[in-house]
This record gives structure tokens, sequence and C-alpha cells, in this order.
């Protein structure tokens, strides 16, 4: 450890031991720090008045700390040591500065002038880190990405500790960290971005063009480490706050989490609007990432209700619970996070008395907490007796009548809804309270201006008073009869209030039973009393001319026919017509009509009244194709649950178009239908055997379609993914053995060998088929077809005949010759070494193809093969043709001695031979590529001179002969 007195020559030589050893000692352990700053800023000041060799002692200080911190900035990044280094770095110049602020205070007492502001001092500190700065600021540009990381990360973390320095320096650090930003390397730019956001300052201009820049990456930057950086460290203000909500939705779960955790619980919630509070709120306890849930519960549980001083009821009011569509899942999430909220509220007579619409929504989130709990102590402790509830309801009830003042009518409607849930989790114990308020709910519903959420309510309350289902249908139809029979309030004279009031008592009375049949599961009759109810109102207001009515009846009858199922047959094409002819709700209602019905009854029962199966399907095709975003997630979402319930005769066809669908570059935009499907296809697979089966045998169909569909998108940069990608989730969604090991898993039984082994089949039949393509398919789907066979993984479970039939189809495809690129013939070579492996043969030469003949399974392989000998002969190729009769007609002669049946067979081998997958000759197989494309290249042009020469030769010759032939006849 040096001393403090006066340094001298000594002191400038043993620069070379003693700051090598402090930055060694400082990259073992981080917690001497700050005694190895306060070291080598004494070995500073000890240099400070050495001068040797027209080189003072600032100098050789300096220039020995730049060299050894020179070894660090080429390390890796997360580095523990170099990292070490770092951070001592950033406690020198920490320490510096706050020894040279201790000296400067002690200098102002000494001076009687402890009330000057200039701290502009020229100091060995402030010189050496100008010198610092401007020596990493050069490292900013250097190409290699270490050092643009180390040179940032030591500016980022010694930023806030460089006191003043010069004003070009500081704008110069500014324009480079600004350049930095934009670096290709993330870690780069996160440095950069925290360095950049302690220069923020509000006050000048270079302050607002800082923060406009980490905006710019806390909105855009790809990197999530980045934005997190920018969300951490930028300023919190009124014009930066908006921008830092938006984080709320970010595609990184941990920046989510972090927004919640530790940006906003600082920040008084009151600063917010009410807009940004519920758009916060809902963000984060409707976020998928249970850790981003308890982080937004968290916050508002430890840091909103410290704001609100420990007041559940301010912090409520805060909320808007009135219109507020997230208050009541927020108050739920807080009450499941902290019981002992609940349990420490106690609601006596005058709370009951004094109703607001903050106290009763608290009153009934937190009887509705206990009742989903089945809590029944707690749920009667704070339940107050059904008398009690029925006066409440009628207090209320007159006071909204009463009520002149429209901003005051929307909170005694909502302390209205509210007594109705507190009263639907009611048990009526009592048989007075009970009959008072079966009395007073069809007084509420009969009331002309009663909001529809009200009616839903109320219809579940009287439900659960009624005895019995057919009791609770009388009941509601007579409240229906009453709703219908209720006295016009305008004047008759005006005819066109009347029918205003008319439509207003049909839609009342729809509303109803549609609520009435959502309630009822026993099946519809001819002789019940909503039978009369379906003629009476559904019926007419089906055929009304008024759209409203359309759309209620539409609803009302599908509810009708999901009770009746010859009803549903007799008007199907009703709602086929409202799907492809409706507008707007009525078209959807008809869609959504449809889908529930063919879930109920499956579509093979209801498509004898449109015609057939397929043609019920194809209805739902044309919505693909006509509708908007919202019925094509609708449809989409509807043929998934019609899938997964066995509910279509022909799942292979549907199953495909929902492939190509979820691939369809048109649909990139829909993510409600994306998002469903992403669910639904492994949940189908992996579901049952059957499901994968049908999966399998759509897959090689599906990839060719693809080839296709996914051609459009091929340039695009943001474009989904491509055609082997999706060939590669789909043969994943095939693969047998990952259904096998989920359902080892669910089980408990790690081994189902055995049921894998029955199983392979149609996963091996998988790559029969896509060799099949193979032949046919256009150039890219061959490409992507041939790598899909080394995925299939086969193993030795995969039935015998099979993998020959692989071997059978591989061998002609090599021999065609219709792969060109060198990538995929290797990939079709290395399939075919794993064949010959799975069939235990040593090489290719050791097959017996003749003998595979034998077996009928293989027929239908040879056959095929055949079959493309056979088409190569249609189209032209008759030297190929003539060799293949050549060949047949010697095995047709040698089979004469055998056998009667070998020469079929012979004729079925056509020119398959055994060799190699890789149709290249061996002596141009340790050649490369570009050598033996050049001379392939070469030998091409060779014969078509030699053709040229041979086409004049012959030109000559035929010019003599005419010659000759004029001199015979002269």
């Amino acid at each position: 450890m040096p001393s403090k007195k006066k340094g001298g020559p000594d002191t400038i030589a043993s620069l070379r031991s003693v700051i090598p050893s402090i930055f060694d000692a400082a990259q073992r352990s981080a917690t001497g720090h700050r005694k190895h700053a306060v070291a080598l800023h004494t070995l500073q000041t000890q240099c400070h008045d050495v001068d040797i060799e027209e080189l003072t002692g600032e100098d050789a200080f300096n220039k020995e700390f730049i060299r050894n911190l020179n070894k660090v900035l080429g390390i890796k990044k997360r580095e523990p040591s170099a990292d070490k280094v770092v951070k001592l770095v950033a406690t020198f110049v920490q320490v510096s500065h706050e020894l040279d602020m201790q000296a400067l205070a002690k200098a102002k007492i000494a001076d009687d002038d402890v009330f000057s502001a200039d701290t502009d001092v020229d100091t060995v500190s402030s010189r050496f880190v100008e010198l610092l700065i401007k020596y990493l600021l050069q490292g900013f540009q250097a190409k290699e990405k270490l050092t643009r990381m180390r040179c940032c990360q030591i500016v980022a973390m010694s930023v806030t500790s460089l006191g003043e320095i010069d004003e070009q320096l500081y704008f110069d650090l500014i324009k480079k960290l600004t350049e930095r930003i934009r670096d290709k390397e993330a870690s780069i730019r996160v440095h950069a971005a925290i360095a950049l956001s302690k220069l923020q300052s509000g006050e000048d201009e270079d302050g607002g063009q800082v923060t406009e820049a980490l905006l710019g990456l806390l909105q855009h930057d790809p990197s999530a480490e980045v934005r997190r950086a920018v969300l951490l460290n930028i300023e919190k203000n009124l014009s930066t706050l908006p921008f830092v909500l938006e984080r709320a939705r970010d595609v990184d779960p941990t920046n989510r989490k972090c927004l919640f955790l530790k940006v906003m619980p600082p920040i008084d919630y009151h600063l917010l609007s009410i807009e940004d509070r519920e758009r916060l709120l809902a963000a984060g306890v409707n976020d998928r990432d249970i850790n981003v849930k308890r982080a937004c519960v968290r916050m508002v549980g430890e840091s909103w209700l410290t704001f609100a001083e420990e007041n559940l009821l301010e912090l409520t009011s805060s909320l808007d619970v009135v219109d507020s569509p997230v208050a009541s899942k927020v108050l739920q999430a807080l009450f499941t996070s902290y019981p002992e909220i609940p349990e420490n509220l106690q609601f006596d007579n005058d709370t009951w008395e004094s109703l607001t619409p903050e106290m009763v929504f608290i009153i009934r989130s937190i009887l509705e907490y206990y009742y989903e709990r089945k809590d029944a102590d707690q749920v009667d402790k704070h339940l107050p007796e059904v008398m009690k509830l029925a006066q409440l309801l009628e207090f209320f009830g007159s006071k909204l009548e009463t009520e002149e003042d429209e901003e005051l009518r929307p909170d005694f409607e909502f302390v209205i809804h509210q007594l109705l849930l507190i009263a639907k989790m009611s048990d009526f114990p009592d048989e007075l309270g009970r009959r008072q308020m079966l009395t007073l709910m069809r007084k509420m519903i009969l009331v002309p201006e009663i909001p529809e959420n009200n009616i839903e309510v109320i219809t579940d309350i009287i439900r659960k008073l009624s005895i019995n289902e057919q009791d609770f249908i009388r009941i509601m139809v007579e409240v229906v009869s009453d709703v219908r029979e209720m006295p016009s309030i305008a004047d008759s004279s005006v005819e066109q209030d009347a029918a205003t009031e008319a439509l207003l008592i049909s839609m009342k009375s729809l509303m109803i039973i549609k609520y009435i049949l959502q309630r009822c599961f026993d099946t519809l009759s001819e002789g019940s009393s909503m039978y009369g109810l379906l003629t009476e109102c559904v019926v007419p207001a089906v055929q009304s001319s008024e759209l409203v009515l359309q759309d209620y009846g539409i609803e009302c009858l599908a509810l009708c026919c999901l009770l009746d199922k010859n009803l549903a047959i007799d008007n199907l094409t009703l709602f086929v017509q409202a799907a492809l002819e409706g507008k707007n709700e009525l078209r959807t209602k008809g869609l959504s009509a449809l889908l529930d019905l063919a879930f109920m009854y499956g579509i093979s029962d209801l498509a004898t009244s449109v015609g057939s199966a397929s043609d019920f399907v194809g209805v739902l095709y044309e919505e693909f194709a006509n509708g908007d975003e919202k019925t094509q997630a609708m449809v989409g979402e509807g043929l998934a649950r019609l899938l997964y319930a066995h509910r279509i005769p022909e799942p292979a066809k549907v199953l495909e178009e929902l492939l190509v669908l979820y691939y369809h570059p048109s649909t990139s935009s829909n993510y409600a239908l994306r998002q469903c499907l992403t669910y639904f296809f492994p949940a189908f697979s992996y579901m049952a055997h059957e499901n994968q089966a049908v999966m399998q045998q759509v897959t090689v169909s599906t990839i060719c379609r693809l080839g296709g569909v996914l051609k459009q998108q091929a340039g695009d940069a943001q474009s989904g993914a491509t055609q082997g990608q999706a060939a590669q989730q789909i043969v994943t969604w095939a693969d047998p053995r990952i259904l096998e090991a989920i359902g080892a898993m669910n089980s408990g039984n790690s081994s189902s060998g055995s049921r894998t082994t029955v199983r392979m089949g149609g996963y091996t039949q998988l790559g029969i088929d896509a060799l099949k393509r193979v032949f046919k398919a256009a150039p890219a789907t061959r490409k992507v077809l041939v790598q899909t066979l080394n995925k299939l993984a086969l193993d030795e479970s995969s039935p015998q005949t099979q993998l020959q039939q692989l071997f059978v189809l591989t061998r002609a495809l090599a021999q065609k010759e219709l792969i060109t690129d060198m990538i995929t013939r290797n990939a079709l070579a290395r399939f075919e070494a794993s064949l010959l492996k799975l069939l235990d043969i040593e090489k290719a030469d050791d097959v017996n193809l003749e003998s595979w003949l034998e077996e009928p399974e293989m027929a239908s392989v040879f056959e095929f093969v055949a079959s493309l000998d056979g088409e190569e002969d249609e189209h032209g190729e008759a030297d190929g043709a003539h060799s293949s009769d050549e060949d047949a007609g010697d095995l047709e002669a040698e089979s004469d001695l055998d056998s009667p049946v070998r020469p079929a067979q012979s004729l079925l081998l056509g020119d398959l031979t055994v060799g190699s997958a890789m149709p290249v000759p061996m002596a141009l197989r340790s050649r490369s590529p570009l050598k033996r494309a050049r001379e392939e290249r070469i030998e091409e042009l060779t014969r078509e001179i030699d053709e040229l020469l041979d086409s004049d030769s012959g030109d000559e010759d035929n010019n003599d002969d005419d010659n000759s032939y004029m001199s015979a006849e002269e």
C-alpha cells in the first residue's frame, strides 16, 4: 500500500507493480473495491508533483492505468473478473470525485467562502476523468464489438460521478452515446442507453433530444434487454409516463413484470388519469403470465394501498367502479393475495343504510370472494337478511324513479345491480323473505327502463327461488305475458311513438325469453309453455322487418333448437340463410347457431336439411373467404371444437383446411384465429391416437399445398413460417412418440414401447406418401419433402415392410436424378443410410429386390415405380424406354427357366438397380462442387459442338447425294 507522504522517483518506478497488483486484487473480490480506489487515488496524488525524463508523474500514472485497463476491454461479456475490474474503475472515479468535493469544501471553510457555488476547479482527478472519457470515446468506434461494449459499460457506470467536465466533452459524449444506441449489438445498446439516461436534463434542448432518443428505444428496439434498461433508467415525468405505461403490453414478460415491481411502485397513482389506471390494471390482472399478474397485484396491495393511506374505500374510489371493467378482477386478485384484507372488514347497519357505489362494490366483492371459495360461514356473516335486502332494493328503486339528475341515475342503477348480485348469493332460508323477494323480482322486471344486465340477474334469482325447472318456466312465462300486456305510456295519437314503444316491449320480451332458454335443459315439447312463447314471440320476431328483432329472434330460435333436435333440423336452412345473407349481428348469430347445433347434434344428423355433410361444411368455408377477421376467428374456433369433439364425419378435409389457413399469409394479422389454432393443433393431435392418425393422413398434402400458398411471402422480411418450418412443425404434431410420452407422463408409467410399436405404422406411411409426392412435386416442395424425411426419426418399432417400401422409393428417386442441389441429395443419402441401418443391411449392394417382390405388401410400391417408367415412355424418353424393354426382355427370358411368376415381377423392377442414393460417379465424389459443375458444363458444351459438327457434315453428305442424283439423271 503506498504511503500518503509526497512521492518521488521511487513512486513512479513502482507504478508498474503497484497498479497491476491493485487490479489483480480487485478482480478476485468486489468487497474491497472502495479500499482499492482510495489506494489508487493516494498513488495518483503522490505522482502529481514528480517529473522524470520529460514525463510528469501524473502522465506516468495515467499511462500505466490505461495500460492495465486495456487488458479488460477485449474480454467477453459476463466475465466475472472483467466485470469486477470495470466496477473498480467506476468506484475509482466516484471516490476521486467525492474526495475532490471534500477538499473543495475544506478550502472554502478555510477561506470563509462557504456560500460560493463554484465547483469548476481543475484537479488531478478531474483531469484524469476527462482523459479517461476521451480515451473511452475512441473505443466507441472500435471494430471489435467487445471493445465497444466494455467502453460503453465503463462510461455507463462512471457517468454519474463525472462531476464538472468540459462542455465540449459533454456534447461529444452525448453524440457518441446517441450513435451507440443504434449499434447492431444489443449489449452495446444497453450500456449506451443506461449512460445516456443518466445525462437527461429537462431544462435544456439537449435534454429533450436525449429523452426523445430513449423513448424511441423504449418503443421500437427489438431487444427486450435494451427496452428494459431504458424502462428502468429513463426519467419519469408527465411527458414520459404514457410511454412507460405502454410497456404493460410489452412482448417480453420480464419487462412487464419489471414495470409493475420496480418502475410503478414509487410513482403515486394519483398522478395517473383514471383511464391510465384502468389500462394499466387491465393489462396486469389479465396477463397470461402468472408472475406478471402477481407483480401487478403486489403493486396494488403494497404501493397503491399505501398511497391511499391503507383505505380500501379510497383506493376503490380511484378506479371509477361504476364504469370500470377491471375493478372487480383487481379486488378479487387483491383478496386472494392478501386474505387479511377481507377478514378485517366489518359492515354494520349504518354501512348498509348509507350505501355508496364504492361501498356496495366492496361488499359485493368480498361476498363473491367467499362465495366462490364455498366459505358459507363468512358469507352468512356478511350477508344481510333477505327482508333487509328486499327493503334496500325497494328503497334504491324508488330513489331511481324519482331522481331527475341524469348524472346521479347511473350511480343508483349501479347500486341496484350490486344488490341484485348480493341477493343472488343468498340461499333464501326464510320462507317469508323468499316470497317477498319473488314478488319484488317480478315487480322490478316490469320496470320499463330496466337495464339488460339486471334482467339477467333477476332471472337467475327467480330460478333460484323456483322449486324446479317447470315452476321456473311457469313463473317466467307469466312474466313475459305481463310485459307484453303492459299499458302504453305514449300518446296513442302519435303513431310513431306507439310503434317505438311496441318495438321496445317486443325486445324486452325476447330478452327475457333468451335468458329463460339459457337456463332450461329439459326437452322442448309442443305442449309446454315455452313452445307457446316460441310461436307467439320468437317466430314473429324472425319474420319481422326490424333488424333488431330478427337478431333477437334468431338467437332465441337457436336456443330452442338446442332443446329440440327435430326443430333444429327443420330450421337449419333458416340459419344457413342468416349466415350467408345476413348483415352484421344477424350474420354472426346465424353462424353461431350453426356451430352450436353442429356441436350439439353432429353434422351428420343435421346435414340432411342442406344436402350433405360437405355442403354443411362448405357454408362455413364460404365464411372464411368472404368474412372479416372476427368471422374467420369464430368459424375457425367452431370447426376446431367440432373436430375435437368428433362431430365432423370427414375430419381429414377440415383439418387440412385449418392447417392451410393457419399458415396462410392472409391470416397473419388475425391474432384471435392464430392463437386458437396454435392451441388446438397440438391438443388435438396429442389427445388420442385416432386424432393423430388424421394428422398423419393430411401432413403430406398440406405441405404440398403450402408450397404455393407461402410462395408469395418469400420476399417479405417479416413473413411468417416458411414451407420448411411449417413442414417440420406439422411432422412434430404427427409424431406418435410424443403422444406416447405425454400418455406415459400422465399415467406415471415410463414404459410405453409396445403401444408405440403398434402406432408407428401410420407415421412410417407418412414417409411413403412423401416420397411418392416427390416424383411429381415442384422443385421447392420436392426439396422440403426430402429434408422432412430425416425429421421422421424412424426406429426399430417401424414396420419392416414399410421400411422396405421406403428404401425402394428412395432408390427409384435417386436413379431418376430429379434432385439437382447437393444439400437435398445429401439429405436423401442420409435417409437411405438410416433405412439400411434399420433394415440391418450393411450396404446397398446387399439388397435383394427380387426377394422383396415375392412379398404381397411390396407389390403396390413396385407398381408405382413401374408406372413412373410408363409415364416417362409417354413423354418421349425413347432411349431409356428401349433399354428398359431390353432389360425386361432379358429378365423375361431368364424367368422362363425358373417360374411363371418372375416375368411380371421383372416388369415391376424396370430399370431399378441397387447402389448409392447419390447418383454421382465415384470419380467425382471427392471433387469440390464448383469443380464438378465446371467439368459438367465443359462436357455439355463439348457435346453441343459435336452435334453441330455432325449436322454440318450430314448436310454436306446430303448435298453430295443430290449432285450425284442429278448426274445420274443427266
